[in-house]
């Protein structure tokens, strides 16, 4: 069966919801991000597709400045414009001066405004050296994130049943993690359920990592693995419901867990969740 490719300039809009919690020893970190979307395809030609990418409004809370510093990244790209192949996969960033210029023009000032200095100096040194390395930056929507609602070979012929490896890079630091993911589709629906890939895993690496993250010599360096994914499409091509789920850990010592959640709205859905996202805002403290 093949998926179908969306109409043209038919705005989709959606409410996205991230949820993350990670654990080294007794430090607990973790965030919850809402952000109301828009995902539109505005250009299709017998070489690629073009997609037109928004971001309306976005609540981050989070136990850390850097989830917050990371909200701040979500707005400056707030419009993007993304290449793929004919099959979905991401092959360009399109329009990356725009993003450039606003950078350039008052954004980084104000983020050096809003942090204290010794948190944000190095952020803002990175982020404009990543703003100006386009194949890290194109490679930055290519991890286990929301991105990958979207960024899937989705139009394509599939089979009932595949399998599939998928190596996340620099999921532990510079340690890749490889998935076998089994893949089942319906007419409508795909899930995804994923283990660990045995024989492509570094376990030495990932070992040493612990020892250094805890300072505990004597840990035992199995990795418990949890993964899951499902998209529920609709008639016409468009993603209207999904999830994305991702859980890895090492005993009591170290643990990551990550959750995606996309929900398409309706235009006054979309309106009414504005309204209630933009009251959230004004009700959260910052813890800076």
């Amino acid at each position: 069966m093949k998926r179908v490719i969306p109409q043209k300039h038919v705005k989709e809009y959606y409410l996205l919801t991230t949820a993350n919690k990670t654990t080294i020893g007794q430090k607990k970190l973790e965030f919850v991000q809402d952000k109301l979307i828009s995902f539109t395809l505005v250009d299709q030609q017998a070489t690629h597709l073009i997609f037109e990418y928004k971001l309306y409004e976005q609540v981050m809370q989070g136990s850390s400045l850097l989830h917050y510093y990371g909200g701040d990244m979500d707005e400056l790209q707030s419009e993007l414009l993304f290449k793929t192949t004919p099959e979905g996969n991401l092959s360009d960033l399109l329009q990356l001066n725009n993003l450039q210029l606003k950078w350039q023009t008052g954004f980084a000032k104000n983020l050096k405004k809003k942090y204290p200095k010794e948190f944000i100096s190095p952020l803002l040194e990175e982020t404009a050296k990543l703003l100006e390395n386009k194949p890290k930056l194109i490679e930055s929507f290519r991890g286990y994130s929301s991105w990958r609602f979207f960024f899937q070979h989705w139009f394509r012929n599939f089979k009932e049943e595949e399998d599939e490896l998928l190596t996340l890079k620099h999921y532990f630091g510079n340690i890749d993690l490889p998935l076998q993911l089994r893949r089942k589709v319906t007419d409508h629906l795909i899930t995804t359920t994923g283990i660990l890939n045995e024989p492509a895993f570094d376990r030495n690496a990932f070992s040493r990592m612990l020892k250094d993250l805890t300072h505990k010599y004597n840990i035992d360096a199995t990795l418990d693995l949890a993964q899951e994914e499902q998209y529920q499409f609709a008639e016409d091509g468009s993603l209207e419901n999904a999830e994305l789920y991702l859980s890895t850990g090492v005993g009591i010592w170290y643990n990551v867990t990550s959750a995606h959640q996309l929900k398409k709205l309706s235009k006054e859905e979309f309106m009414e969740q504005r309204i209630v996202l933009e009251n959230l805002k004004k009700e959260i403290a910052l813890p800076f």
